[in-house]
């Protein structure tokens, strides 16, 4: 069989990697950004555990040194070198658990899939014509960017026997597919696409393929089936001598037709079911090498050259013989679909092009979600370079839409620094590039909550950057400069939005901030980078009919405006706008094609505008959380570029507006906060505002614990929700299958109280039991707990307390969504903390 090239891509070096030695220092760390990439697998930078902030979640690009690391990963060995000497062997194996763990293969897919499918709109009501509408539209819109599949879910088989469609049979065609699966492959291809199929192989609607394949399916002494499933009627008997061939036959069908791309689904239900059904196989044996015999004959049958991913909810069996992994459950429209793909995303990072490529499930951009929304999840996808797919009616998104998704097509070759699960809903996301030189961040900050704005402090410290040296800080979304400043930036974001900040390090000549073209910001498109005084030359890949813009910054304190700019393709000069402002500058290139384009522009001195600022008034301070403070003061009537806030005596960082958040301070001790008036250039009012307070001091005497951030969550989401019980509306935390809710109270409260309960939508075939934990030891209990018991009350003394932890456990309820089967609708009905402890 001949297996064709499923991603093109450009020619990959063979595979190597190189021993590494357990001695480790920091400078040798820092030293790697030197050091030629290398062909993977190769060591990288690891953080194994959270370093002082945990609301940081870190992936690099490129040949990245960080003080962040907290030692290095060989892949090879799969091992964790720390600094301090110490190794941690068998990482991936033992210490995360995953069984099959070897380093991926990237010789044939160098980087994560990007592309589009089918179901998230038209589910199982596609049709042809519809994926050619789409595929057209891709060729014109996105192929330049570098999408490169088409894959078609679930709609394209034989339809069932009362003419629905969406069966498990796939010995047949559905009618909506007039001119078969062979020739609509071949329009993919005709476009310069890779054709993807969705299947689930392992199970069987249709009983005459279950007759025609005597011994291939799992069947009971009297013929029928024992596993009647999502995935099928009947279930492959992984143990049978003619399964792996019954596989390869099948598949073999598929790449026939044309198909190069898999996704194979059902995953954990074939799982699940080979452990509950192994008296009904010919030779019982352990599920999950038994699963693997018949991942390991799809394999066989489809080669290493065509991509196989496994879907859904992280099927780790597969690990070694798949490609790339859905993770998570199936997303939705709206924010609650973005939330759902944040959740596998923090959960199973760790394994991304490392173990294998990633797949959090499809992006959408389309209404209902906002500009803001769907940048956000742009933003997701964009900064961790997991597999990118669109699932929209591509012909109906506006250019504004079709714009968020050409910022991040196509998914960029990251991998985490973070080798280890996020139980937290993380906000700081920073991506740490190294290209052509130049050492930079993106940093994505978000607010996931539905009903405040939201204020998020950047510590330059925090992400391993210099304090006291000042940054270049440019806002992606908004293509705008912020200015240059140290220590940190206070970041503003509405409800359920992000912001995405490039953060450059000045270097005293003027640099190249950012580009338009892609959210990494140059390791997209920029080839060639060089400076000499004051002209900066490069050459850029610029896509047809897109403007591309260069946006430069100039060394605090000076201005300069742009003396040339020229631009230069193939065929001859391209047209070139500039724009100049006070402290930056952008140079715009147009193209009629896409092409490598060679780019210079040179830089003259020009005059500064300064103005005298006023220090601030009126500045006050209100609690936020149990170790942190929001400072507000009133906005100044006089011009200024802004504030510098400092913390007993220690810069901070900058603020656009008149407010600051500050984060993990000690509760009982008094803090010193002043504020000065900021201009661009780094000077500061020589007047400041100043006040001292404790944290203690200003808490309530009644506090929702639904207000409070957990430390860690093991369950779904945290967030505070809306539930109905008896009739009645009221507020709690959700209390999912096998979860855990951990907070630090910083012994700060002496009575808990609160009541576990159902929601009416319960259907009660589940006992849940609630537990309450406080420093590790048992405070209450509710024993196991159904709808129909009402909620019960609890009021519990927690005097000295300081981890206090919500679990609840539920056996046999879906772990994976509440929507699914018998998982409890439950909660943790208004949760309060009372008296504190001063």
């Amino acid at each position: 069989m001949s297996h064709a090239q499923v991603l093109p891509q450009p020619p990959h070096p063979a595979r190597g990697g190189r021993a590494m030695g357990t001695s480790l220092t920091l400078a040798a760390l820092l030293a790697l950004p030197a050091v030629p990439a290398e062909p993977w697998p190769h060591p990288i930078p690891a953080r194994v555990q959270d370093g002082p902030n945990p609301d940081l979640f870190v992936m690099t690009l490129g040949p990245v040194g960080t003080p962040l690391a907290q030692g290095i990963y060989d892949p090879l060995r799969d091992q964790v070198a720390l600094l301090d000497g110490s190794v941690l062997p068998h990482y991936y194996r033992d210490r995360l658990g995953l069984n099959h763990f070897k380093p991926m293969d990237k010789s044939v897919f160098p980087e994560p899939p990007s592309g589009f499918c089918t179901w998230y709109y038209y589910y199982q009501d596609l049709d042809e014509g519809e994926v050619r509408r789409s595929t057209d539209w891709l060729a014109r819109n996105l192929k330049d960017y570098g999408a490169r599949i088409v894959q078609v879910d679930d709609a394209w088989q034989k339809e069932k026997e009362d003419g629905g469609h969406g069966s498990r049979d796939w010995s047949g065609v559905d009618a909506h597919f007039p001119g078969g699966m062979a020739a609509l492959a071949a329009h993919i291809k005709a476009r310069g696409f890779v054709p993807g199929l969705w299947v689930a192989p392992h199970g069987q609607s249709n009983p005459e393929v279950v007759r025609a394949n005597p011994g291939v399916f799992l069947q009971k002494p009297d013929g029928t089936s024992p596993s009647d499933t999502w995935e099928g009627k009947w279930l492959v008997d992984p143990s049978a001598p003619a399964a792996p061939d019954y596989l390869r036959r099948l598949f073999g069908t598929f790449t026939g037709w044309g198909f190069d791309y898999f996704k194979i689904d059902g995953q954990p239900v074939v799982l699940d079911e080979y452990r509950r059904t192994r008296v009904f196989m010919h030779e019982p044996g352990e599920a999950g090498a038994l699963y693997r015999r018949t991942v390991g004959a799809i394999r066989d049958a489809i080669g290493p050259r065509r991509y196989l991913l496994g879907c859904w909810g992280l099927p780790v069996e597969g690990m070694g013989l798949m490609d790339g992994c859905r993770t998570g459950g199936d997303v939705v429209r709206g924010w609650d679909g973005f939330l759902t793909a944040l959740e596998p995303t923090l959960r199973s990072y760790y394994q991304h092009n490392i173990a294998w490529y990633t797949d959090p499930d499809v992006m959408l951009v389309r209404s209902p979600l906002t500009l803001d929304q769907a940048r956000a999840w742009a933003t997701l996808q964009g900064l961790t370079g997991q597999a990118l797919f669109v699932s929209d009616r591509l012909m109906d998104l506006s250019r504004d839409r079709v714009d968020i998704l050409r910022k991040v097509f196509p998914a960029a070759d990251i991998r985490p620094l973070d080798l280890f699960p996020s139980t937290r809903a993380k906000r700081i996301w920073d991506l740490k590039i190294h290209h052509l030189g130049r050492a930079y961040d993106v940093a994505g900050v978000f607010n996931y909550g539905t009903l405040q704005a939201l204020q998020v402090a950047l510590s330059w410290k925090d992400l391993g950057l210099p304090a006291q040296a000042p940054l270049h800080v440019f806002d992606f979304w908004n293509q705008e400069y912020l200015g240059a400043w140290e220590a940190g930036f206070a970041v503003d974001l509405p409800p359920t939005s992000c912001r995405v900040l490039a953060l450059v390090p000045c270097d005293g000549a003027i640099q190249l901030v950012s580009t338009s073209r892609h959210i990494t910001q140059g390791w997209v498109d920029v080839q060639a980078l060089r400076t000499e005084g004051n002209t900066v030359s490069g050459a850029s890949r610029v896509i047809r009919d897109d403007p591309y813009d260069l946006h430069f910054a100039y060394p605090r304190g000076r201005n300069f405006q742009v003396a040339s700019a020229t631009a230069r393709g193939a065929s001859g000069p391209l047209p070139v706008s500039v724009t100049c402002h006070q402290g930056w500058a952008t140079v715009r290139i147009r193209s009629s094609r896409t092409q490598r384009v060679a780019w210079k522009v040179t830089f003259r001195p020009a005059p500064a505008y300064a103005y005298p600022t006023r220090p601030p008034e009126g500045l006050q301070v209100e609690p936020a959380g149990l170790d942190g403070a929001i400072l507000r003061w009133r906005d100044a009537y006089y011009l200024n570029a802004g504030y510098q806030v400092y913390l007993d005596g220690q810069l901070l960082g900058h603020a656009g507006g008149p407010a600051f958040p500050l984060t993990r301070l000690d509760p009982r001790r008094p803090h010193t906060a002043q504020v000065r008036s900021a201009w661009e250039d780094g000077g500061a009012s020589p007047g400041k505002a100043e006040l001292t307070f404790t944290v203690a001091g200003l808490l309530p005497g009644r506090l929702d614990l639904g207000t409070l951030e957990p430390l860690r969550s093991t369950g779904i989401r945290s967030a505070a929700a809306a539930f109905t019980v008896a009739g009645a509306h009221r507020r709690g935390l959700p209390a999912h299958a096998e979860a855990e809710l951990e907070y630090d109270l910083k012994a700060l409260y002496t009575t808990f109280s609160g009541e576990a309960a159902f929601d009416d939508s319960d259907r009660g075939r589940t006992k849940v039991t609630f537990t309450v934990l406080g420093d590790g030891r048992e405070l209450w209990t509710s024993g196991a707990l159904t709808g129909a018991g009402g909620p019960r009350a609890f009021r519990i003394p927690i005097a000295g307390v300081r981890r206090l932890v919500l679990r609840t456990t539920a056996p046999g309820a879906a772990p994976e969504d509440d929507d699914w089967a018998n998982a409890p609708h439950a909660g943790w009905l208004e949760p309060v903390l009372e008296g504190p402890a001063r």
